[in-house]
Formats: C-alpha cells, sequence, structure tokens
C-alpha cells in the first residue's frame, strides 16, 4: 500500500500553561497520526495526548538539551478513528512556556506496527540535523520534528517537503521505498539552538493474489456459488 501525505496543522504559544491543542482537522478512519510537541523546558514533559476522537497516542521518543533549556517529544496514534473536527491535545507535567505542536496525518500506513526506527540531534547553527536511522522495510515515510530556541524561518532539508509550521518548530517528511540509512536535515534563516526527532513508519502490506482469490472464494461460499 503506497503512503500518501494527507494534511497537517500546527501551533505556538508562548506564555505558560499546562496544555496545548492543534487547530480542528478532518482526520481519517484507518489513517496515521504523527505529532511532535516542543517546549521551553528541559524538567517538564507531556504527560499525555488525547483527541476528540478518543484515539490512543504512543509516544516514540524525546530529546532533552539542558543547557539550552528546550525539549522535543513524538508520539503517534496508529489506525485511528475518524473525525471531520479532530482536535489534539497535548497535557503537560507542569506549566511551561513557548509550547508548539504539529500534528500530520498519513494514509498507507501499517495499521498494527507502524513504528519502525528513530533516532534524534541537537546543536547550534542554521542546519539542524538528526542522526542516522537505518530502515527495515523498503516503503516507509520519514517524518522529523525540529524545536528552536529562537524564532528563525525554516525551510525542509535536501528531498524532504515541509509540512507544519509552528512558528519556533516545524514537521518535514520523506517518502523511500528501499531500504537504506537516512537522516533528516532542515534549513535556518540564522543560527540559534535546536533539538530534532527523525521517526520511520512502515507501509501497509498490499493483498498479494494469493489473498484477493482467498477474499473471492470466501465471498462466493458465502453466497452459496461454491
Amino acid at each position: 500500500m503506497a503512503i500518501a501525505y494527507v494534511n497537517g496543522v500546527g501551533n505556538y504559544a508562548p506564555a505558560e500553561a499546562t496544555t496545548i491543542a492543534a487547530p480542528a482537522a478532518n482526520h481519517t478512519s484507518g489513517n496515521l497520526l504523527v505529532v511532535f510537541v516542543g517546549m521551553n523546558s528541559s524538567s517538564v514533559t507531556v504527560s499525555s495526548i488525547a483527541d476528540t476522537a478518543g484515539n490512543t497516542y504512543t509516544k516514540v521518543t524525546s530529546i532533552k538539551d539542558s543547557e539550552i533549556n528546550d525539549t522535543i517529544e513524538c508520539w503517534y496514534a496508529k489506525n485511528i478513528t475518524g473525525n471531520a473536527n479532530n482536535v489534539v491535545t497535548a497535557t503537560f507535567s507542569g506549566s511551561v512556556g513557548y509550547r508548539t505542536i504539529t500534528v500530520d496525518q498519513y494514509s498507507g500506513c501499517d495499521t498494527s506496527a507502524p513504528l519502525d526506527q528513530y533516532n534524534t540531534g541537537t546543536g547550534e547553527n542554521t542546519a539542524p540535523i538528526t542522526g542516522n536511522i537505518t530502515t527495515t522495510a523498503a516503503n516507509e515515510v520519514l517524518v522529523a520534528g525540529v524545536y528552536l530556541r529562537a524564532f528563525r524561518t525554516i525551510t525542509a532539508g535536501t528531498n524532504y517537503t515541509k509540512r507544519t509550521d509552528a512558528s519556533y518548530a516545524a514537521s518535514e517528511d520523506r517518502i523511500v521505498s528501499a531500504t537504506g540509512t537516512y537522516n533528516a536535515t532542515f534549513s535556518l534563516s540564522i543560527s540559534t539552538y535546536w533539538v530534532t526527532i527523525i521517526v520511520s513508519f512502515k507501509a501497509g502490506a498490499v493483498a498479494g493474489p494469493a489473498a484477493v482469490g482467498s477474499s473471492m472464494a470466501a465471498k462466493m461460499m458465502a453466497a452459496g456459488v461454491l
């Protein structure tokens, strides 16, 4: 099954609070949601993520830079229940400022075990970069997020497409068709400190001739033809 990008939304809030919600979006049943949450703290964490449709979110990883007091986390929800006006909300372990959230939706991902690989990165320059991942499936989507210490114009790295902007943060992706070693880069208008995450998700299985034939036979038996 081919993976495709569907849509994305993002939000940024500088004042301290314990939650942040992304704008409502049309999310379709069976799809995958990838969420990046950034915050100006190395001690506060994301306690949970929930949405209007009641989907279950799983944390992938986080990266903290205690020197600059910044954190980014990645969560995802697989095989989701759809909602035409779905609102995704992150709840924090304490009050925190300069909060960001991006939510990107993908179709065609594995509905039972989509997560493959992930890695992180930290630094200070105009070219944020993640660590390397080595994928295990041919068809995957690589999704990356970046959170910045200061506002900068963010553009996608080579071979990536920028998807969602949240002022101090952004997401991008790349769909690949062969196993290999990959990373993700961004480009900034001016140097600043940054934290990054890359996560890869596998495509869903494609039904082969045997599966199609078996399904057809089952339908014929149910109809009394066989």
